[in-house]
């Protein structure tokens, strides 16, 4: 491995990083409470491998992510084939699923343990409900993408449907497929480390949590180092695989769909309503199944909405959320769009970057919240930390990867008629990585969204999220369904606006048709 190659370079990256903080520590710049050197977590590290608790913790942990992905691509794939077959039936779960990642998921696993019972199933329902729309929607852009030409080719050689399947839409849809199940991966191991941090008795998320209300800092940050470790070498692996199966049947197809003509408003109200109408009967029959005592009824959730909307405590809750999402959606697509920039300025930079940020973005972040804690405390400022980390990483890679694929040829037409740096700028690099920015823009703050949501159901004093977990607390699970369902709508009612804006700008002002969300997923993002 040469030294100036991009793999050398993030490792010389790592390792500087790993000095710089061992010698921070060592100096007794952080206090040993908030942060211990990492030979110190390595050192603690070995001690817990040689106990049998250990492997039993790592092993119950390993054990649901395996399941959860293995449901989420199974369900993913079935569900984005029937949605691609369907164009009408896509165009109306096209916002909810634009708005997914916004949905606060932790707040229903008190809801799965009581359907499912206390054991690993609960777990592995939700993590794989976290994962199933990224395998969804790669599933939708793989089949998207198929050239026209080899559907001719199948009609030609008189194909059946399965052998069509098999020999024509799998090889052609299977780096995407592979890129979703990479994707759907990462989260199921957020989603099940998280559940596991927030209400079990066992598994690596439940030994950090444990250990954090322990005040056991040294064990604490070594199970947080065997959670980057086990990211970093699934990540790796599926990376080699990934590369491998480009190799052998090629580059994704770089084909837009056909779409289908944007329908006018009284179908899209119609549509609309139509969608709504299905999610209160599946919500219904919900609470059928489960008793008042873990869901409250549609019908019990629109009573309380009025007095909640009334009640000058749900405002002051509401008002805390809204600044803890403003400052960390003001910082993640400042920061994010700085440092997109400044490295999709530089192919060198942008190689060596992006499978870090990558990595980080597999990371489950609602293990770093005790050290968001030990570092900000239990005021706005941890909050705000913990909806960055979410929201920065998808817009800096948007941002990046923006930078990265303006045409190469618009930049020689500029330097062939001498403009300056700002002419360039203003009539080729804004024009052409506008549609980018504008997309990430609304990704970022669904998932600073649900950052900022999950972190006030932790430890914090005030918020939306403190107001659920509150009441989960007393089991007033009306209000819990109330004010979920306020943050739906409002989640909702932004990417709507968001999406809006996104597809003039993606179409020029011409709203003529209908870009399905999925196509404006970014491949670097989804790989």
């Amino acid at each position: 491995m040469k030294l100036s190659s991009p793999a050398a370079l993030r490792i010389a990256i790592v390792v500087g990083a790993v000095v710089m903080l061992e010698v921070i520590c060592r100096l007794g710049l952080v206090k040993p409470i908030n942060l211990i050197p990492p030979s110190a977590m390595v050192a603690r590290l070995l001690d817990l491998v040689r106990e049998a608790k250990f492997w039993s913790e790592v092993g119950a942990t390993v054990h649901n992510i395996a399941f959860a992905a293995l449901a989420a691509w199974t369900v993913g794939f079935c569900a984005g084939v029937v949605l691609h077959g369907m164009p009408r039936l896509r165009r109306v779960v096209e916002p909810l699923i634009a708005s997914y990642y916004a949905l606060p998921f932790f707040v229903f696993y008190p809801l799965a343990v009581v359907m499912l019972g206390m054991s690993s199933l609960p777990i592995i329902v939700m993590a794989a409900l976290f994962a199933v729309v990224s395998m969804i929607s790669s599933t939708m852009i793989g089949l998207d993408r198929i050239p026209g030409v080899l559907h001719k080719s199948s009609r030609t050689f008189h194909l059946g449907k399965i052998r069509n399947a098999l020999l024509i839409q799998l090889p052609a849809t299977l780096p995407d497929l592979f890129a979703g199940a990479k994707l759907s991966l990462g989260y199921c191991i957020s989603g099940v480390i998280g559940s596991e941090f927030i209400l079990s008795d066992r598994g690596v998320g439940y030994s950090i949590a444990y250990a954090y209300n322990d005040f056991d800092s040294r064990t604490m940050y070594a199970y947080l180092l065997f959670v980057l470790l086990l990211v970093a070498i699934v990540l790796s692996a599926a990376n080699w695989l990934e590369r491998r199966l480009r190799y052998r049947i090629g580059s994704n197809w770089a084909i837009t769909p056909t779409l289908l003509r944007a329908p006018k408003l009284p179908v899209r109200l119609g549509e609309t309503a139509l969608l709504v109408v299905v999610l209160l009967a599946v919500w219904q029959l919900v609470f059928i199944i489960a008793g008042n005592e873990a869901v409250a009824s549609p019908l019990m959730t629109a009573e309380r909405l009025p007095r909640l909307l009334s009640s000058r405590q749900f405002w002051g809750h509401a008002a805390e959320t809204g600044r803890a999402l403003g400052f960390a959606l003001l910082i993640s697509w400042i920061g994010g769009g700085l440092l997109g920039v400044v490295l999709g300025a530089s192919a060198r930079a942008s190689d060596v970057a992006e499978p870090m940020v990558i990595a980080l973005q597999s990371t489950p972040k609602v293990t770093l919240y005790p050290v968001m804690l030990l570092f900000f405390g239990l005021g706005i400022a941890a909050k705000v930390a913990f909806g960055v980390i979410h929201g920065i990483i998808p817009m800096t890679l948007f941002t990046m990867n923006a930078i990265r694929n303006v045409n190469p040829a618009l930049l020689r037409t500029a330097r062939a008629l001498r403009l300056t740096r700002v002419q360039t700028a203003s009539t080729i690099l804004v024009p052409a990585v506008t549609p980018e920015i504008v997309t990430a823009v609304r990704l970022s703050f669904s998932i600073t969204l649900l950052g900022v949501i999950v972190g006030e159901l932790f430890a914090s004093q005030r918020g939306l999220g403190f107001l659920i977990m509150n009441s989960i607390a007393l089991n007033d699970v009306t209000t819990i369904m109330a004010v979920t369902t306020l943050v739906v709508a409002f989640a909702l009612a932004v990417n709507a606006t968001l999406r809006g804006v996104d597809r003039r700008v993606r179409e020029g002002g011409q709203p003529q048709d209908a870009v399905p969300d999925s196509m404006l997923i970014s491949d670097r993002v989804t790989t």
